[in-house]
């Protein structure tokens, strides 16, 4: 498993892809999936569904490396709730009536 420092050296040498394909992140990413039902947690907190399309750390693993493989905090997040975390995007799902809303049978 790797440690806080290899992480910092991966960030150092932009490397991070190593971390990203490794067998421990694919383990984790995929116990996170499962726990949050494979939903975009931002979606779902608004009254929508998004299947997940990327587990986000909470905490940006470049601050953070020691908490690169916890999983609390890590969250699932669909496309365009990741790309507005991260300033690439405006993206208001209140808005957009194209999405499915949840309903009581979701649960």
């Amino acid at each position: 498993m790797f440690d806080a420092d290899e992480i910092k050296k991966m960030i150092q040498e932009d490397r991070l892809d190593k971390f990203y394909t490794s067998r421990q992140w694919r383990r984790v990413a995929r116990q996170v999936r499962e726990l949050q039902h494979n939903e975009c947690q931002r979606c779902k907190a608004q009254g929508f569904y998004e299947p997940c399309e990327v587990v986000h750390h909470k905490k940006y693993i470049k601050y953070f490396p020691e908490l690169a493989l916890r999983i609390d905090n890590l969250e699932c997040l669909c496309f365009e709730c990741h790309e507005e975390e991260h300033g690439r995007g405006r993206y208001n799902r209140a808005k957009n009536t194209d999405k499915e809303p949840l309903t009581p049978e979701r649960w």
